[in-house]
């Protein structure tokens, strides 16, 4: 072999060599764009739905599965599910109680159930089946895709990130919903953000890792800019 036969061989090796970490780290910013492009669309049909049936719809974010899915009420009115740590906090306060004063409270709560009578049981939720696997199958919600995992979660009922569990974001009629923050991403990438806004009902997808927006004294959440 002559000398330019072995530079082009070496050449050779040198170009493929790049296309293919070229190429892996390609597919990996593309299954991160594509499963933040769920969430958005999941924004969007969650909101439009709401708007169409004049039900409430939730947005669940399965932190320990790495899967979303889309589920509508059943009721026209619905509670929001209450923030893990204020939960626990309630749990706290309601044992250092004094236990005169707990029962006095049972009591006024038991006068006050039989002055309103029975109560209507709590809505449920249903999966949006037009947002099921794309594979055919009964599954609940669907996948990040390979190698995406969720990273943090963050709703405006929420008092701090969730890194496990559900997280649930919530839509109803008239275009509201809540500001959040989902923050998701593969190995040791800076991963991809989606912020929604409740202001606007509009879910964008920032680079890497952002927080989300301090409340106002007004107790209402500051809007970055949308441009």
């Amino acid at each position: 072999m002559t000398l330019i036969e072995v530079l082009m061989v070496v050449v050779l090796i040198t170009v493929l060599s790049g296309a293919v970490l070229f190429g892996s780290g390609a597919l990996g910013s593309s299954r991160e764009r594509a499963a933040a492009s769920l969430i958005v669309t999941g924004v969007r049909m969650g909101l439009s739905r709401a708007n169409s049936t004049g039900r409430p719809a939730r947005m669940v974010f399965d932190l320990d599965a790495d899967r979303v899915s889309l589920e509508e009420s059943s009721s026209r009115s619905v509670v929001r599910e209450q923030d893990a740590e204020q939960e626990d906090e309630e749990e706290e306060e309601a044992d250092e109680s004094d236990p005169v004063d707990e029962l006095e409270s049972e009591a006024k709560a038991a006068a006050l159930e039989v002055v309103e009578g029975p109560r209507a049981p709590p809505p449920s939720f249903t999966t949006v089946k037009a947002f099921m696997s794309e594979d055919g199958e009964e599954v609940e919600g669907r996948s990040l895709g390979e190698g995406v995992k969720f990273r943090f979660a963050q709703t405006q009922h929420d008092s701090l990130e969730r890194t496990d569990g559900r997280v649930v974001l919530y839509f109803w009629p008239g275009g509201e919903t809540e500001n959040a923050v989902v923050h998701l991403g593969r190995g040791d990438s800076n991963g991809l953000s989606v912020r929604i806004s409740a202001l606007t009902g509009r879910a964008k997808i920032e680079k890497g890792r952002i927080e989300m927006p301090e409340p106002r004294a007004d107790g209402e959440y500051s809007e970055r800019e949308e441009e």
